[in-house]
């Protein structure tokens, strides 16, 4: 997993905390591994199928989708210092579409994606299977306590930062 971009628009302890969060969510997981010994290993797609008690079921979903996302959010942005230029006016346009969605939204994730050679946005808060359905090759993390610390209320400001970041590359080179 590649932070290195992140520490262009996000401070090191801020950083650390986002990271020391994702291990609590991995910690949890692999204390639900246990309880229930075949979930080790299985892709969300697996759990779907698995004879497993719904609750316990939906908790491995839940909880296995946040770790993906924030591990795709954790790896979305370039290490470059300097912003990515787009030539594309339809790149420069995925990003003005990502912000407005972004700045409107309270809480959770939005997902870019390709589908059929297009490429989408899809926004969940409640993340239950969201990888069975997609493959999100960006992610951009809206939780509060993503920017809090370093933007205090000003999440405009955050995503700006982080989507002058975003690895676009990775989008176009995609191909899915």
């Amino acid at each position: 997993m590649n932070i290195k971009g992140m520490n262009l628009f996000l401070s090191e302890d801020n950083i650390k905390k986002h990271l020391e969060h994702l291990h609590t969510m991995k910690l949890k997981y692999s204390i639900l591994e246990k309880s229930i010994p075949d979930l080790a290993g299985k892709e969300i797609v697996n759990i779907l199928q698995m004879r497993i008690g719904a609750e316990e079921k939906k908790e491995a979903i839940e909880l296995l989708t946040y770790i993906k996302s924030h591990e795709k959010f954790f790896s979305s942005f370039t290490d470059s210092s300097r912003p990515f230029k787009c030539d594309s006016v339809s790149c420069e346009k995925l990003a003005y579409e990502i912000f407005t969605e972004a700045k409107e939204k309270e809480y959770g994730f939005i997902h870019i994606y390709k589908d059929r050679g297009r490429i989408k946005t899809c926004f969940s808060k409640e993340n239950y299977g969201l990888f069975y359905r997609i493959n999100p090759i960006l992610t951009l993390d809206l939780y509060e306590h993503t920017y809090f610390s370093d933007y205090g209320f000003n999440k405009n400001a955050f995503l700006r930062g982080a989507i002058t970041h975003l690895d676009f590359n990775k989008l176009l080179a995609a191909d899915t």
